[in-house]
Parts: structure tokens; C-alpha cells; sequence
């Protein structure tokens, strides 16, 4: 046995994660395809890609995941509600699941002023959150009527490669902005499109993408709102509303959960983000010599 035998990288431990999607919409011969996929923990070797300058957020985590993920696999092939439950995930199996963080109650008071209490928050990942899972029946496209063109829809769920798409058209945006350009925010009319394979049963895969932006921007406000509903009835996935009571005047809030800049860190007392590694000694606080 070698003197340092105690130095070998430390194996990894894995965690089975259950995906959202069950793997109902994925061919059974892939990995993702058994519904379930093992995740190992962050390393400081993942945690550095945080602060590559380099790497934006969104490319960090699906290096991330890319590691942690321990199946063969492209990421962005996967659903974004199954992506984005990985993501959660991630900080569960890396730091724990209890994530903890601030909020400032914006309840009015009198006189035009809001309550502004700094309150905290601690939930459990996954297990304070709602989850919805794909049945073994469904399969797409999916395919709707819309109530006022009356208009056949088949539509597909988006995939984490659907996520990309949609960033650099918001990107283009603006930088058409930068330049002065000045053009209407389609961002939403954009994702609605990716979702569209078919119109009355013909498939619009080759059509140019300003056409089928077009139509979709043309659609009334009601059938905008069936199409979304429709997508989301389907859609699996965690739901991260909270209800959050603020401690000083009782007000109930429903918000989406924040992620503050300790999501990806582990936190004990100080809800300010110091680790354990990070407390002061107080016999060297002044920096006197003995």
C-alpha cells in the first residue's frame, strides 16, 4: 500500500433522480428513456465553472450537469421541465435540500408606503414543491383546436436545444436595440412558434421562420391563451410557487421562489452566505500581534 494511498480523488457518490417526464416521451433505448438518471454532487473542479467569465450562466450549468449526470447523454436533448428539475436537483444532492433565502414583503400600507420587512424562508428541495408527471399514454404531438380561427395545432413540448434558440433570438433583439432598431418584444410569440409542428395537419418544419412567427402572431389573445394552457397542461415538472406570510404584518404572498445568489451554496446560520469555513475567530479579529 503507497504512503498516500489516502490522497486518491474521493469516489463519488450518486444520487437516482426521477425525472418529471418518466421517460414517457423519450425512446426506451436511451438513457433518459428509463425515467430515472444518476446524479453525483458538484466538485470545486464544476463549482469553478461559476466563475468563468467566459461562460455564461446558462453554459455553466449544462457543463454542470453534463458532469454530474452520470449517463451518456446530451442535456439539451431532454425535456426543459426535466432539465430544469436536474438543475434543482443539483443543489439538493450537491448542498442539501433545505435552500434558504430572504424576501421583502411588499404588502401596501397606509399613506402609499409598502411593509418592507426583511423576512426569511427555508424550503425543502423537492419535497415542498408540487410535482407533475407525464402519464403513460401521452404522446406527442399533442393536438388542439383553437377556439376562434378554429385552427388544428399539434404542438410539441420544448427540449433544453428549444431553450438556446429562444436565448439567441433575445440576444439578436437586442443587439437590433443597441443599433437603434427599434422592433416589438416577440420573445413570447418566438417560444409559442417552437412549440408548433403542425397547422391542419401539415407540418411547418421547413416554413420560413418569419411566416410562422407571423401566424403566430396574429393569433387573438383567447386562442393564445388555449394554445399556453393546452402546453401547460401537458408540460411535467416541479412547480416552485412558495406561499410566504410576512413575520411582521401577517400578509400572504404567492410568488414564484427566488433564487438568490445562494441557491449554489451552502448556507448554516448566517443567511448572509458565510460557510462554516468562514467564521471569525475573535482572538485575531483586531490584527494585534500577541
Amino acid at each position: 500500500m503507497s504512503e498516500f494511498d489516502f490522497l486518491k480523488p474521493i469516489p463519488k457518490a450518486t444520487v437516482s433522480v426521477k425525472l418529471p417526464s418518466r421517460g414517457v416521451l423519450y425512446r426506451d433505448d436511451t438513457p433518459a428513456g428509463k425515467g430515472k438518471l444518476n446524479m453525483s454532487p458538484m466538485t470545486m473542479v464544476d463549482e469553478g465553472y461559476f466563475l468563468d467569465p467566459d461562460m455564461g450562466f446558462s453554459k455553466a450549468i449544462d457543463k454542470i450537469l453534463k458532469r454530474c449526470v452520470q449517463e451518456d447523454l446530451d442535456i439539451n436533448t431532454l425535456l426543459s421541465s426535466d432539465k430544469f428539475f436536474l438543475f434543482m436537483m443539483l443543489r439538493a444532492v450537491t448542498y442539501g435540500p433545505d435552500y434558504t433565502f430572504t424576501w421583502s414583503c411588499t404588502a401596501e400600507k397606509a399613506r402609499n408606503t409598502v411593509c418592507g420587512h426583511k423576512n426569511t424562508a427555508t424550503v425543502k428541495i423537492p419535497d415542498d414543491f408540487k410535482m407533475k408527471y407525464l402519464a403513460d399514454g401521452d404522446k406527442e404531438p399533442f393536438a388542439v383546436t383553437l377556439p376562434d380561427c378554429q385552427r388544428e395545432i399539434s404542438f410539441r413540448l420544448l427540449r433544453g436545444y428549444d431553450d438556446e434558440y429562444i436565448d439567441r433570438f433575445v440576444q439578436e433583439a437586442e443587439a437590433k436595440k443597441k443599433e437603434g432598431i427599434i422592433i416589438p418584444d416577440r420573445t413570447s410569440v418566438f417560444r409559442l412558434s417552437r412549440h408548433i409542428v403542425k397547422v391542419d395537419g401539415k407540418d411547418v418544419k421547413n416554413a420560413p421562420g418569419d411566416l410562422l412567427l407571423n401566424f403566430v402572431a396574429s393569433f387573438s389573445a383567447r386562442d393564445r391563451q388555449f394554445l399556453q394552457s393546452k402546453i401547460n397542461f401537458y408540460t411535467p415538472g416541479l412547480d416552485t410557487g412558495v406561499t410566504l406570510v410576512c413575520e411582521k404584518c401577517h400578509t400572504v404572498h404567492e410568488w414564484d421562489m427566488p433564487f438568490t445568489a445562494n441557491f449554489f451554496r451552502a448556507i448554516t446560520d448566517n443567511i448572509e452566505g458565510e460557510a462554516v469555513a468562514d467564521e471569525v475567530r475573535s482572538d485575531v479579529l483586531s490584527g494585534d500581534d500577541a
